[in-house]
């Protein structure tokens, strides 16, 4: 039964003094050992539980106010009767079980194992229910896990290996049937190691160089409190975490598939827990910001995985856990960590030696990298505290610092350059501050680097850039595509021969064709040369996706209607007459070209006849397409089109469809 769902909502009654008294409000919600339980509707905390027993009269009507009761004292009544009925029904369930179904297990010992793993298999194989009634029982015998346990030393101990692989089956059937509590009873500190240790007799699991799960996990896991953590119940929490990851990647990887979904779901609602206890814990923030501020490797590696899980989960508050964290100084130390990085981290590496530490190489390698994956993060998730950050930075000497760093070493760095493209996306915010900083002051900086020598990578960073402020296409960004010549800079990357490269160029080209600009067109004109040129390369073969983009941007120039990028194109392609592939592709300008005016005619017969009409037609139009992988696009004029027709009767249709078909 899902928690908090309105349908379970009820209102729980005392019986005093003759008549009903209200006691509180919430949501009903069955555990996995049967007890019904009442959870507040506002604070979501357990108020009230029952176990469900045929100790107890259960009396259900529901037609009265109290729509059943349970026993002479309680009571509850529902906001929905169909939430009454489902509650009712899963009580006659539980009590059905309690007469009919109860399960019994041999008592644990040497020769009774094949036993209780032949009444396991047979319980696991017959479906939910039977593993349901397995799962209840194991949670009801306290004691179980513990007599299993000591018979386990004592095998390992007599190295009798039939019964050491009978019981690994046994605990193999029991995770298969444990859920949230259950699974939080054998990854116990008393009972992981007896788990693991179980599963480290699995022939399925073993191989040439197999680590035993326990060597593992007592020698190479160790547990690192970068920042104190008081609450034991979240310690409880981090380590199951861990245990239930490792037994789902490791433990039994190939045997818990179909109980993925219930595992992740679990570990989530753990992370929940936690994060909730950071968010609201403002000391732990301080000390773990204190941290990372003396250079702890261990703190930024925290961090860094506290944050890349945040996408995980949308009912915490990330926006208020960024702000804290960017009023306690995160910027501020991550600039300076950047700083450092690109110098090598000769400070910090004269402060460790002066205090006579030795840190390896490698772990300022890893803090480079970690320091760049968390600024990614921070603007995956919550960029507007780190871009105000960004563009507040003004000094005499440099404005902009950290931008300028940042864009310095994008073509070295593709974290950097992923950085970059982050600050400048503007699809966080409508008035993208950082964008006209980064047009105003870098962006001409960086066509300036571009140049024919160049490397490919270079050039594919620089295009995709260009592609992204293309997509926001707004006054400064036309401003400084022209005053940079970027069009035209475009144009002669297409030419090489580069795959990923020219399918780059060629989206570039299309956003801005689309545009319908007078300003941009005659940028596009200039580039015209470019494009024909590497067009003519291609030897129409139809399915080829960078010939088919070519096209599909020829079919946009001329459904545009602009005379002069026509007549230029035209022009251009007749320079190359005596090119081997000039009459092929001057056919399909052609072929391209009467289709687009063809379409352009039946619109303006569209238009024409519906003045001549009271009611406005919607004409289908029976369009040809020169190449199946050529995508429709819906140009401004066919978008203009649209907007004039409205709807109309079947009849008309009828006959402006047989009327397209003839023309």
């Amino acid at each position: 039964m899902k928690q908090n769902s309105e349908i379970h909502l009820c209102k729980l009654h005392q019986f005093v003094y003759d008549k009903w008294n209200w006691v509180n409000t919430g949501y009903i919600h069955f555990n996995s050992k049967n007890e019904l339980l009442l959870l507040e509707k506002d604070t979501n905390i357990e108020v009230f539980a029952i176990s469900v027993k045929q100790d107890y009269d259960f009396f259900f009507d529901g037609e009265e106010g109290i729509q059943f009761q349970f026993n002479e004292y309680y009571g509850f009544s529902f906001q929905s009767k169909e939430g009454a009925q489902i509650v009712w029904i899963r009580i006659q369930n539980i009590l059905n079980e309690e007469d009919n179904n109860s399960i019994f297990l041999t008592p644990v010992n040497e020769n009774t194992l094949p036993v209780i793993l032949e009444t396991m298999n047979k319980l696991v194989q017959s479906g939910t229910q039977t593993k349901y009634m397995l799962s209840n029982y194991l949670l009801n015998k306290k004691d179980y896990f513990e007599i299993l346990n000591s018979l386990f030393n004592k095998l390992e101990k007599e190295r009798n290996q039939i019964l050491l692989k009978i019981m690994c089956s046994i605990i193999k059937n029991i995770v298969s049937v444990s859920e949230n509590e259950l699974l939080q009873i054998i990854l116990n500190d008393q009972n992981y190691l007896f788990i693991f240790g179980a599963l480290e007799y699995d022939e399925e699991m073993k191989k040439k160089h197999f680590t035993p799960h326990r060597q593992f996990l007592q020698n190479n896991v160790q547990f690192l409190q970068v920042v104190q953590i008081k609450s034991k119940e979240r310690l409880k929490i981090i380590h199951f975490i861990y245990r239930l990851q490792y037994l789902r990647d490791c433990g039994l990887a190939y045997y818990i598939d179909e109980s993925q979904q219930m595992f992740i779901k679990i570990v989530l609602n753990c992370y929940v827990e936690l994060f909730k206890y950071i968010q609201n814990s403002k000391e732990f923030l301080v000390d773990l910001i204190e941290q990372l501020r003396n250079f702890n490797f261990l703190a930024l590696r925290f961090l860094n995985e506290i944050c890349s899980v945040f996408k995980e989960f949308q009912d915490i508050n990330k926006a208020l856990i960024y702000q804290k964290l960017g009023e306690l100084g995160l910027y501020e130390i991550i600039e300076d960590y950047i700083i450092d990085s690109l110098q090598g981290f000769q400070k910090q590496k004269t402060k460790f030696q002066n205090l006579k530490i030795k840190i390896e190489d490698d772990i300022f390698i890893k803090t480079s990298t970690m320091i760049l994956e968390l600024v990614i993060t921070c603007l995956q998730h919550y960029p507007y505290n780190f871009k105000q950050y960004i563009i507040s930075e003004d000094q005499q000497v440099l404005k902009y610092p950290l931008f300028n760093l940042i864009v310095d070493h994008a073509f070295e760095n593709d974290l950097y350059l992923e950085i970059l493209k982050l600050l400048i996306n503007n699809t966080q915010d409508k008035q993208n501050e950082t964008l006209d900083c980064f047009l105003s002051f870098f962006y001409p900086k960086i066509s300036q680097q571009i140049s024919h020598q160049s490397k490919i990578e270079q050039k594919i960073q620089f295009v995709e850039i260009s592609l992204g402020l293309s997509r926001n296409f707004k006054i400064s960004v036309k401003e400084v595509l022209i005053l940079n010549q970027i069009t035209l800079k475009i144009g002669y990357i297409l030419q090489e021969k580069n795959k990923i490269l020219q399918m780059k160029c060629l989206q570039f080209f299309k956003i801005l064709i689309l545009q319908r600009d007078d300003d941009i067109n005659k940028e596009i004109i200039m580039a015209l040369p470019n494009l024909i040129s590497p067009l003519l390369q291609y030897r129409g073969i139809r399915k080829n996706l960078i010939f088919s983009q070519f096209m599909e941007i020829i079919k946009i120039i001329y459904e545009g209607g602009n005379q002069n990028i026509i007549i230029s194109i035209e022009q251009q392609l007749k320079l190359w007459e005596n090119h081997s592939n000039y009459q092929k592709v001057h056919e399909i300008f052609k072929l391209i070209k009467c289709n687009c005016m063809k379409q352009e005619f039946c619109n303006k017969s569209v238009d024409s006849k519906s003045q001549q009409q009271k009611n406005d037609y919607n004409v289908i139009d029976n369009e040809i397409d020169l190449f199946k992988s050529v995508q429709d696009h819906s140009s401004n004029l066919t978008n203009q089109t649209q907007k004039r027709l409205v709807e109309y009767d079947n009849e008309d249709i009828e006959i402006i469809s047989k009327k397209n078909k003839l023309d």
